[in-house]
């Protein structure tokens, strides 16, 4: 299973992206915790170390899922 993180820039943002998540029958958990947990940890590190695959568009993301 594939994880995408995902930090809106506003709540406008966090919006549009749970609402087009949820047209794609793709399911999203939203993490809202004082303190970070141990799979956020992971994928922050994992972006820093260059670990992932980044993309720019949503054409290269749904490419990257095989969507």
């Amino acid at each position: 299973m594939a994880s995408i993180l995902i930090k809106p820039k506003s709540v406008e943002e966090h919006k549009f992206l749970i609402d087009l998540l949820k047209r794609m029958n793709i399911t999203s958990t939203l993490v809202e915790e004082s303190e970070i947990n141990y799979e956020t940890k992971k994928a922050i590190k994992d972006v820093v170390d260059g670990k992932v695959n980044k993309v720019s568009n949503s054409d290269q993301l749904f490419d990257e899922l095989e969507i």
